[in-house]
């Protein structure tokens, strides 16, 4: 998917928000009734919501975003980061991200909230991360 972004930017902003809004239609919907304050993103513009599982030992991710932009973030997120172990998660998605974020050039193509969107996103996955690996 960051080459397929990464390509995008090359040649065209808008195709790169289109992508990002045609992918943030396939994420996994959370419920209405997990729309509930821990699960409320802070610091985005828009309503977005994050929810998480352990499933088969992994780490199942679910969000919601009124923004489509934002909800094709979330789906690159929730699509690299479902399945990882919580010490798996804490260990290595960050390096992960930051690498993906590098090589598409993201915050540079972004408003400077949509990039917010995105990292306090992540923050909100890597704090319910730590949370499921407690109660293991």
């Amino acid at each position: 998917m960051a080459q397929e972004l990464q390509t995008l930017m090359d040649f065209d902003i808008m195709e790169m928000y289109r992508f990002l809004t045609d992918i943030g239609n396939s994420i996994p919907a959370i419920a209405n009734d997990r729309k509930i304050p821990d699960n409320f993103v802070k610091g985005c513009t828009s309503n977005v919501y994050v929810d998480a599982a352990i499933n088969n030992g992994g780490i199942q991710y679910s969000g919601s975003s009124e923004a489509h932009i934002v909800r094709g973030y979330l789906c690159i997120l929730i699509n690299a980061l479902s399945g990882l172990a919580p010490e798996q998660f804490l260990s290595g998605s960050r390096s992960m991200i930051e690498g993906f974020a590098e090589a598409t050039n993201l915050k540079a193509a972004l408003t400077p909230s949509r990039a917010n969107a995105f990292g306090n996103i992540y923050a909100l996955m890597a704090e319910k991360a730590k949370a499921l690996g407690t109660q293991a």
